[in-house]
Parts: structure tokens; C-alpha cells; sequence
């Protein structure tokens, strides 16, 4: 049997196109925060970034972002759009790098491809993995489009919110709401793109260089960070490199920084010191008052403990005092001292 050059040509073409198609429903997510809904993954300068619906998220800090092999991540939440504009940002962790691959750019050439008459993929993720559906436009305005399901039983419903529409790899468009005739409707990407791309501009800040410090040594005992209302400014600033003490956590300023640690200290979990260090550094800011809660159950309730405003110097320190039980310590560093981000060098619990 021989196959011309034309048929082999198609060929190639078809698994192309099938490869490329794959890689950017790997991007899609299921999304558990105030509703279950989906997302899509974008990388940004390092940080994995997930993009989804704000009434899914509906103000909700923290989202659970569930990838088509199962495995869990989650994304501290920024809500950074005005009231009435379906779309949240969040800062994802814990989910391999190889969920994250998508760029800005790929939602640059959402934005300029052409939807009069478009077939689409509405990539859904569930327990079972991804269920691709058909999707055929209908409608497409300045902000907006519709679509409609063409496999006939399949039609759009609570659950659907934040999916991406794609042409080929390239998403489109995310679904917001769903017609009484069973359609969806979709943001276009062109709006989405732009109002991302005018807050991710918004939201970077290159620190200047701060001078030679010594290394830090480990202090204290273990702990792990539960959870973080603020997203580090960038991927040079994870709140993972602060417990490590191989560099500082730092986060833009003009909100509250809640930080919840779990106390790994084998057999009875108690505190007897916790410090905060913020070393003054050009560039950046420190906090200007700090609040201790602790719980003597994981999981349970916060009780407060001390608040105290932040000292000039960097280095807050309880100093030895009684020890308490104390599973999980919630740290609320308030405010700042200028404009510039807040730097957290270290957290020390002993």
C-alpha cells in the first residue's frame, strides 16, 4: 500500500494539531471554593497563576484547584477586578509545573482569533479526568459571546462556570452564565486579556538589589505554612523560601498579610517564643503591627494571644514566656510603613 505525499502530509497535520490541542486542555482545572466550578492555568514570570469565574470564588481567600490527574493544589485568591467583572486571580501552589504551562500570550492570540461561526472545545474536569464537548458559536458581541452544546442531552449548568472555550490550544473565552435554551455564555478573551494584562503590569515590582546579608541560620523548631491570605510579589519572594531560609517572603502592601503555621514539633505541641524578623532593606516596607492566635488543636478555633506594634528595628520577639499548647499559630501582620511591599525575612517558633 502506498500513500502519497498529500495523505501523509494530512497526517502529519492531524497529530499536530491533536498534540497541540492536548497541551492546552492540560490547562484546564476543576476549581472548589465557595461553588465548584473550572479554571484554567496560566505561568507569568515564574508564578502559576489560575483563572477563573468570581462568582465561583465569591470572595472566598483560598480555592482548591484540582488538575485531570487528580492531584490537588490550591491558589490564594486576589479578587483584584471591579464588582461586576466574573473573573478572580489567584496565586496557585503545590501542583507540578507541568499543569502550568499556558502564557499570557496564549490568551493575546485568544483575544485576536476571529468566533462568526467558530467551532470550539469546552474542556470540563471531573473526578474521572476531562470531558471534551463541542461547542458551536452562536452569538458574538464586543464582550461577550454565546455557544451552543452540539451533541444533543449536553447542555450548559451549574458547575460550568470558569471553563475555557478553545479554538484548536487557544482559549477564547470563559464561560460565566448558562441560557434557559441550554447555551452558555462566554467573556470574550479580548477583555479578559487586556484587564489581566493591565493588573499583572499593576502588580510586578522589580525589588532593587538588596545589599549582601549573611545567611541564615535555622532557628527554632519545624513548622509548615498552612496558608497565606497575601500571594508572594513574585516567584523570588515564596513564603517557602522564608521557612527555608533561603530568602524572604514579601508581598505587595495595602491589605493585611494572614499566615497560618502548623507546629511540627514532635509530642506535646507547645510555644514558649515566636519572632518575627522584617530586616529594614531600600525597597521595601515592614509591617506596622503583628497579632498572635494560636489553637491547641489543628483545625481548631484561634485564641488570641498578644498584639503589639511592629518594631522600627525588624526584629519582633515575645522573648521566653510561659509555653502554651499551640498546634497551629495564625500570624496577622497589619498594615505597612510605606508603600513600597513588605519584606518577611524569617518566622521563628520555639
Amino acid at each position: 500500500m502506498h500513500l502519497n505525499l498529500k495523505m501523509i502530509s494530512i497526517c502529519l497535520s492531524i497529530v499536530v494539531l491533536n498534540a497541540v490541542g492536548q497541551e492546552g486542555r492540560a490547562q484546564a482545572v476543576q476549581v472548589r471554593a465557595a461553588e465548584e466550578g473550572q479554571g484554567f492555568l496560566i505561568a507569568e514570570q515564574g508564578i502559576c497563576y489560575l483563572l477563573t469565574a468570581a462568582h465561583v470564588t465569591d470572595g472566598a481567600l483560598r480555592a482548591q484547584v484540582i488538575a485531570q490527574d487528580g492531584s490537588n493544589g490550591t491558589a490564594t485568591m486576589m479578587a483584584p477586578f471591579w464588582h461586576g467583572f466574573d473573573l478572580d486571580v489567584g496565586q496557585v501552589r503545590r501542583l507540578d509545573d507541568a499543569d502550568c504551562t499556558a502564557s499570557f500570550d496564549d490568551l493575546t492570540r485568544g483575544a485576536r482569533t476571529s468566533l462568526a461561526g467558530a467551532r470550539l472545545v469546552l474542556p470540563l474536569v471531573g473526578p474521572g479526568g476531562v470531558d471534551n464537548h463541542d461547542v458551536a458559536v452562536e452569538r458574538s458581541d464586543y464582550l461577550e459571546f454565546t455557544g451552543q452544546f452540539l451533541h444533543k442531552g449536553t447542555e450548559g449548568k451549574k458547575g460550568m462556570s470558569g471553563s475555557f472555550a478553545l479554538s484548536g490550544s487557544t482559549p477564547v473565552g470563559m464561560a460565566r452564565a448558562t441560557g434557559v435554551d441550554g447555551s452558555i455564555q462566554f467573556i470574550q478573551m479580548a477583555e479578559i486579556a487586556m484587564n489581566l494584562r493591565r493588573w499583572l503590569d499593576r502588580a510586578a515590582y522589580n525589588a532593587p538589589v538588596a545589599s549582601a546579608a549573611p545567611e541564615p541560620t535555622q532557628e527554632g523548631q519545624l513548622y509548615r505554612v498552612i496558608s497565606s491570605s497575601q500571594p508572594a510579589l513574585d516567584g523570588n519572594h515564596l513564603i517557602e523560601a522564608m521557612v527555608e531560609g533561603s530568602g524572604a517572603f514579601a508581598y505587595s502592601s495595602g491589605e493585611d498579610a494572614v499566615i497560618i503555621l502548623e507546629n511540627l514539633r514532635e509530642g506535646e505541641k507547645s510555644l514558649g517564643r515566636i519572632a518575627v524578623h522584617s530586616t529594614p532593606t531600600e525597597g521595601y516596607t515592614q509591617p506596622k503591627h503583628i497579632r498572635i492566635d494560636i489553637s491547641p488543636r489543628k483545625g481548631g478555633t484561634p485564641r488570641f494571644w498578644r498584639a503589639d506594634a511592629f518594631p522600627p528595628d525588624g526584629v519582633y520577639d515575645t522573648g521566653p514566656v510561659a509555653r502554651r499548647f499551640a498546634a497551629t499559630v495564625k500570624i496577622t501582620l497589619i498594615g505597612g510603613r510605606g508603600n513600597d511591599p513588605v519584606r518577611i525575612d524569617r518566622i521563628i517558633l520555639d
